[in-house]
């Protein structure tokens, strides 16, 4: 295994599990912020977008985090170019989470 990929690899990891939704302290310090800088951005254009804005944003910055964390531990174990594999299944990776958060929705709204 390369010993560059494996610290790409790693490094793509930790930047996930802080964005992640796995890390207990990332919402306050991270992607709140985030979602709020960003909804703030787009408020600028109509101001009844901010509360959409905020929520798309922090989901965004979860899903992100998670593929992040999930590339970022295969290109480690690998050894593959990280480019190669997040080009390859990044669809396929944004998808499925799609389908996981229509699901928990549907599982919310039904109760």
């Amino acid at each position: 295994m390369n010993l560059v990929n494996k610290i790409k690899g790693s490094f793509i990891a930790t930047v996930g599990y802080i964005l992640s939704p796995l890390s207990w302290w990332n919402d306050l310090y991270v992607n709140i912020p985030i979602a709020y800088a960003l909804a703030w951005l787009v408020s600028l254009l109509d101001r009844r977008m901010f509360g959409a804005a905020m929520i798309f944003f922090y989901w965004l910055s979860n899903l992100a985090g998670l593929l992040m964390l999930h590339k970022g531990i295969a290109v480690a174990v690998s050894g593959n170019d990280p480019a190669v594999q997040l080009k390859k299944t990044i669809i396929q990776d944004i998808l499925i989470s799609l389908a996981y958060t229509a699901i928990l929705a549907l599982l919310v709204y039904v109760d």
